[in-house]
């Protein structure tokens, strides 16, 4: 029987008439925030969105997530996990280079150069996947968004932690760290209809219920601060009381950036990494953190669609 003519018989006989069932999208637009060492964690939640069938269709991100957001977006994640997952302390040094300035205590050159050699000298028009990142300019005093321009600079940009790595200069600007103004660039990512927006707050206030113990996280703390000590420039000024405040009130700012963010663009789906969870500065337990952000994403995913 003509379809047409069953569905005017069910019309006429009071039957209603079955919609077709809409699949759920699997096109994902990702934002990724800011958290120093805690944004490893973004490489393990893109593993789980692929795993199950997701297809990230465009990306933003601050600081370290606009350098995992960058590098995937390039094709280049998984050389840069291989990196992250081998890190000690000597590499690590070795790649913020460690020399302070007035504005600054490490210039990060080594660090620009190997997101150089990963990037080569692509463009963000040139990614095969929409991505913008973040950056604060500190001649405006206002949030920047690189969606143009050579990829490698736009994430040495949005990662200047301020009064840590030295600014970057450009043009008319001085850019740092873009988790000052805007930590999960919700509001900054590029959609297109019928995506689903998924963020990564690897900034999330301190979760009560975490039994991670203190010294694991202190020791991160104390081999930076045993670092800086060293450091003739600032031996004589720098407490672990002055250093302690400081990091205290980058947390602070990133979480209320992060919280006003989430109020204006609400995700869909949202995994969140507690600060008390990773220090900062954990970059040596990068394997760690990969695995915890893709057990999140997998508990997320499953909550949304049980298997």
């Amino acid at each position: 029987m003509n379809k047409y003519l069953q569905s005017f018989l069910r019309l006429f006989r009071k039957e209603p008439i079955e919609e077709p069932v809409k699949e759920p999208s699997k096109n994902v637009a990702l934002v990724l925030g800011g958290g120093g060492a805690r944004g490893f964690a973004h490489i393990g939640a893109i593993e789980a969105l692929e795993a199950h069938g997701y297809k990230i269709t465009s990306i933003a991100g601050t600081s370290m997530g606009a350098l995992v957001g960058g590098l995937y977006a390039c094709g280049k994640l998984e050389k840069a996990k291989e990196i992250i997952t081998n890190l000690n302390r000597k590499k690590i040094l070795s790649l913020i280079d460690i020399s302070p300035g007035l504005n600054h205590i490490a210039t990060a050159d080594h660090l620009t150069e190997l997101l150089t050699t990963l990037t080569g000298d692509i463009t963000i028009e040139q990614l095969p996947i929409p991505f913008r990142c973040v950056a604060s300019d500190l001649v405006s005093g206002k949030e920047y968004v690189f969606d143009k321009g050579p990829l490698a600079q736009a994430i040495r940009c949005s990662i200047s932690i301020p009064g840590f790595f030295s600014p970057v200069h450009l043009d008319d600007h001085v850019f740092v760290d873009g988790s000052v103004h805007n930590s999960l660039p919700l509001n900054r990512i590029q959609r297109s209809e019928g995506d689903i927006l998924v963020a990564v707050n690897a900034s999330a206030p301190e979760d009560p219920t975490l039994t991670v113990p203190k010294k694991n996280i202190q020791e991160d703390t104390d081999f930076w601060k045993k670092l800086l000590h060293k450091i003739p420039l600032i031996k004589s000024k720098l407490s672990d009381n002055v250093l302690m405040m400081a990091l205290r009130l980058c947390e602070i700012v990133v979480e209320t950036n992060t919280e006003a963010s989430l109020k204006i663009a609400p995700p869909d789906i949202c995994i969140d990494v507690p600060i008390n969870r990773y220090d900062i500065l954990a970059f040596e337990k990068g394997k760690e953190i990969i695995e915890y952000g893709r057990e999140k994403m997998e508990e997320e995913l499953h909550q949304v669609a049980p298997v």
